[in-house]
């Protein structure tokens, strides 16, 4: 075996010297590859090599490599060469055999130092036999010192002289090269560009539009002329630069990187940055925007524009309602108290609902109770009163300052409570201030129209329960449950509604009905219905009849609004019933052992259309034991159109496992089946019908 192997490094000549003794083998075993001779570069910067086994295991390490990556060698001695790597899947065996196939010619890479830097560098790679296989032994020394020209020092002295500011960049727009007036220009240090994005290292107004702009450099070799851009310093500076931006090419044309030309201008520099700002002063307001658009109910908005404000406008938004502002009117009192001659404390200052959800809790209804009031911060209080934006600085639990701004929420020419921002970074500036209003303004008519919204849900709610039978017959051989949900996507009550007449002769009449539309005009139209089916029912009208004399009873007139209907008459002494449709789904029918069958009829249109339709009924047996189950399309419709109606009929068969259960357990398991999408309100009516 030679004691000596040449290593031929392009304008650097070098042989690199391999201590035996720890040449990656055990202690006292003979050395499993030849000793090298290390001759150091003319610089006297020392080489960087690096010994790697078959395996991709580090075995030497020199102090070059230590002073190059800032890796001492008990650090990466025995760990996979892939530690160095900048971008790479290939470890072990496959990485080495990618080295091999690169030996013979010199390579410019990345190198992945120790702080979590890149370095660019240049090395070259040889084949080393090792008594495991073939190893290589890398060869490596900065790009910057290695050069085509015999000028270095020369050249190194232009560039860092230079009264422009000059950069570089490779084709990933990573900083190979800066001067010192480039970074003099920015604030920054040169290291601290070094092997870092261009977009990382610098502060831009639009950093998407810069990185489009060099993209457009390395993909198309394009050379963009008095390019003036701006950015900020760290310290908050706003500048602006006049520039040159052109692809440095390799000899066969590629383009290799990015390289820039820039000066500072001195006067007119924030007209670009201004424009930069106003941009992103419009997108945070089309995001409040859209945001706002998607609640129902105070908390949702609250919740929503603090998503849209955290964390480009501030790290923290708490909104405030006024308790006056919560109420129906703002004149409310207390009759009792005033009855009495008492007068009520007068709490400390005004007090507040707080809006924003805390993490995990579900989206509320609109329905829902408001948050207890309490007192907030005096800046709220103090921008409330005022009806003027209010800034503060508090300090944190660290000591560190939070800096806030309080601003009204004014919606209709009052005052309905106040919006609170706060980040920690820096004070808000005019500019904010004028932007928090703008943002107030918007987030106070979207909570006014929420406000709004949940006294009519709040009224048409009441009215619909009010209008609902309180209770329902019973007798030995019949029993009836019933259920009432709103609808599960914050949609203004519906018109369902449920009823069921005891009549002479053991016969029970059943009614179940929707009318169609939502609100406190379909609430009162649904009373109207439901009265008027309980009176047709109670004077013995058979089903076919008493729809057809619905039908009449409401001519179809702008004022009325139509309705769908279902009406049965159970017999208890023949066991048998008769039924009518009014555009609506048919009953269901669940026997004693657990089959489930539709009652099916000729349906009508919907009742109150002005058609004057005649409706049929028809006749179906009933088994002792059986349950005849009257539901509203709320309960099998589903708004994301998943299931259609004959699928959410069958769901909502299938939830009947016991027909011999109590019927409320019934009940709930049919209106756990319900869709959660379900944008209309339902209504669910069981009979479990014997014989007389």
């Amino acid at each position: 075996m030679p004691s000596r192997v040449h290593v031929p490094f392009h304008a650097v000549g070098t042989v690199c010297k391999v201590d035996s003794a720890h040449a990656g083998g055990r202690p006292g075993r003979r050395p499993t590859w030849p000793p090298f001779v290390v001759a150091e570069p003319q610089s006297g910067t020392p080489l960087a090599t690096v010994l790697v086994d078959p395996d991709g295991r580090i075995q030497r390490w020199s102090d070059g490599a230590q002073a190059l990556t800032g890796f001492p060698d008990q650090e990466v001695i025995g760990r996979d060469a892939a530690l160095l790597a900048d971008r790479t899947r290939l470890r072990g065996g496959p990485l080495v055999q990618a080295l091999l196939r690169a030996a013979g010619s010199v390579h410019t890479d990345w190198l992945r130092c120790r702080d979590g830097t890149c370095r660019s560098v240049t090395w070259h790679a040889v084949p080393v036999p090792l008594a495991t296989g073939t190893g290589v032994l890398a060869v490596a020394v900065p790009e910057a010192q290695v050069t085509s020209q015999g000028h270095a020092v020369t050249l190194d002295r232009l560039l860092h002289s230079s009264p422009v500011g000059l950069a570089v960049a490779d084709t990933e727009l990573r900083f190979v090269y800066v001067n010192e007036t480039y970074a003099r220009v920015h604030r920054i240090p040169v290291e601290q560009h070094l092997g870092r994005s261009v977009l990382e290292v610098l502060d831009l107004p639009d950093p998407e539009a810069v990185e489009k702009l060099l993209r457009r450099i390395v993909d198309r070799g394009e050379t963009i002329e008095n390019i003036r851009l701006a950015a900020n310093r760290p310290d908050g500076d706003s500048y602006e630069v006049l520039g040159n931006l052109f692809p440095l090419q390799g000899p066969d044309g590629r383009v290799m990187g990015v390289a820039a030309i820039v000066h500072e201008l001195t006067d007119g520099g924030g007209e670009l940055l201004y424009t930069a700002h106003g941009r992103r002063r419009l997108e945070l307001l089309g995001r409040v925007s859209a945001r706002l658009g998607q609640g129902l109910d105070p908390r949702t908005v609250a919740t929503e524009l603090a998503a849209a404000c955290v964390p480009g406008f501030a790290e923290a938004v708490e909104v405030d309602l006024l308790e006056s502002a919560a109420q129906p009117t703002a004149d409310s009192f207390d009759g009792r108290a005033a009855e009495s001659g008492e007068q009520p404390a007068a709490p400390p200052g005004p007090l507040f609902h707080p809006l924003n959800l805390t993490s995990g809790t579900s989206r509320p209804r609109p329905e829902d109770e408001l948050p207890q009031p309490r007192l907030t911060l005096r800046a709220a209080a103090q921008c409330v009163s005022s009806a003027q934006p209010v800034a503060f600085e508090t300090a944190k639990k660290d000591g560190s300052a939070l800096h806030g701004m309080a601003v009204p929420l004014i919606a209709v020419g009052r005052v309905i409570g106040a919006v609170t921002f706060l980040r920690q970074v820096d004070a808000f500036n005019s500019e904010d201030m004028l932007l928090a209003r703008e943002i107030a303004a918007r987030t106070a008519t979207a909570i006014d129209n929420a406000l709004l919204y949940r006294r009519e849900r709040l009224a048409a709610l009441a009215l619909q329960r009010h209008l609902l039978p309180a209770q329902l017959p019973s007798a030995k051989w019949f029993q009836l449950a019933y259920r009432y949900r709103p609808a599960e996507d914050d949609t203004l009550a519906g018109g369902d509604w449920y009823d069921a007449v005891a009549l002479p002769g053991g016969r029970i009449g059943l009614g179940i009905g929707d009318v169609i539309g939502h609100g406190v005009g379909a609430a009162a139209a649904m009373g109207c219905y439901r009265s008027s089916v309980h009176a047709l029912l109670d004077v013995g009208l058979p089903p076919g009849q008493l729809l057809t004399r619905l039908d009449g009873l409401f001519n179809g007139s702008d004022s009325e609004l139509a309705a769908t209907c279902t009406c049965v008459v159970y017999d208890g002494g023949v066991g048998r019933c008769r039924i009518a449709l009014a555009g609506h789904p048919p009953p269901l029918l669940v026997m004693p052992d657990g089959s489930v069958a539709l009652l099916e009829c000729e349906p009508g249109p919907p009742v109150g259309m002005g058609l004057h339709d005649v409706y049929a009924d028809q006749e179906h047996p009933v088994p002792p034991g059986s349950l005849i189950v009257l539901y509203t399309d709320g309960m099998i419709e589903d708004r994301k159109a998943v299931l259609d109606l004959d699928q959410g009929i069958a769901l909502l068969s299938r939830a009947v496992r016991d027909p011999k259960a109590p019927l409320d357990e019934i009940c709930d398991a049919m209106t756990a089946v319900r869709p959660a999408s379900s944008a209309d309100d339902a209504a669910l009516l069981v009979a479990r019908l014997g014989r007389l």
